[in-house]
């Protein structure tokens, strides 16, 4: 069923990419503001715009790099401005300074389409935040109620509160999926949350600090808002032997993420970190550039066209999604 919805959107994205082809023939050139080019795991966003953009005769894309920085982004933005774009799609951690971005972009006259962190007055396309991050939390509960008996001492949430809202509200809807799933669960005290701003070390540093600061701690639930953070985590966990006391689930479902599942399969051996939910980031382009050809054109979005699909990607189906033949590394 998951595959024929899939199947079905690819062939919906082809009809409106032919479509928008026939719409307009004057050049569109979007300016892509990527929200930092040495994450591995964001690499396939731009890669799948400028593929998609490949299709149309009449589109072009200059891509700069957010580099995971603020300022960089406004700088970004004044030089997307200057080289005459039509539209920007902004990709910035730093939710701080898209007012900015947007009061620069409206007085040059230039549409915003975002991605994953809001700009006001910009449509946003990307994760349906509450459905991904109660994945991960359903899939952690399972573990718990498979593996413990439900049983849970500590939740461990990996965060990134620069990002903003969406992303706080991802991963204060883990918290939720993992009570859904365990009812009589008071999680009240049982959550403990860090930054680590997108820094394995750091991640798996102040993991370390969780851990040694809980050595009763038995059933132990981590859950990260991308690889970075599950990778530190899951170093950590190794660092102590404390594979036992431990799941580890993550959003996104990029290389790191895809390696480990792979290992174990190959291995047979088990470990903690058991999968991620797919944001499935090498067909956001198929979203983003006829979304960003209709703001270009001055035509209206509908938000439900730039809102992702999501999955839990573990051992029992990530062949059917990411065959190690294709994905492997």
């Amino acid at each position: 069923m998951k595959k024929l919805l899939v199947m079905a959107l690819a062939l919906a994205m082809v009809v409106t990419l032919t479509v928008c082809a026939f719409a307009s023939d004057k050049k569109i050139v979007i300016g892509y503001a990527a929200l930092d080019d040495s994450q591995e795991h964001l690499i396939p966003v731009r890669e799948n715009i400028k593929a998609v953009a490949a299709t149309y005769d009449n589109v072009e894309v200059i891509c700069v790099d957010n580099a995971s920085d603020g300022a960089t982004a406004v700088s970004n933005v004044d030089t997307l401005l200057l080289q005459g774009i039509d539209v920007l799609v902004e990709f910035n951690i730093d939710a701080s300074v898209n007012t900015v971005i947007a009061e620069k972009c409206e007085a040059a006259g230039v549409p915003i389409m975002a991605i994953d962190i809001p700009v006001e007055g910009a449509p946003l396309m990307g994760a349906n935040s509450v459905m991904a991050g109660k994945l991960v939390g359903y899939a952690l509960g399972d573990l718990a109620i498979e593996n413990w008996d439900g049983q849970v001492d500590l939740i461990l949430i990996l965060n990134t509160p620069a990002a903003g809202e969406v992303v706080m509200t991802r991963m204060n809807a883990v918290v939720d999926g993992i009570k859904e799933k365990i009812p009589d669960l008071d999680t009240d005290n049982l959550v403990v949350e860090v930054a680590y701003n997108d820094d394995a070390i750091l991640a798996q540093q102040l993991t370390s600090d969780v851990l040694n600061s809980n050595p009763e701690a038995k059933y132990i639930l981590m859950a990260s808002i991308n690889d970075i953070g599950a990778q530190g985590a899951f170093a950590a966990v190794e660092a102590v032997q404390r594979g036992d006391d431990c799941f580890i689930a993550n959003h996104g479902m990029s290389v790191q993420t895809r390696e480990n599942l792979y290992a174990q399969m190959n291995s047979g051996v088990q470990n903690c970190w058991r999968g991620g939910v797919a944001y499935f980031l090498e067909r956001y382009g198929e979203y983003i550039v006829p979304g960003a050809i209709k703001l270009a054109n001055g035509e209206p979005i509908d938000p439900e066209e730039l809102l992702m699909d999501h999955l839990f990607i573990d051992q029992n189906n990530i062949e059917d999604w990411y065959p190690q033949a294709i994905w492997g590394q």
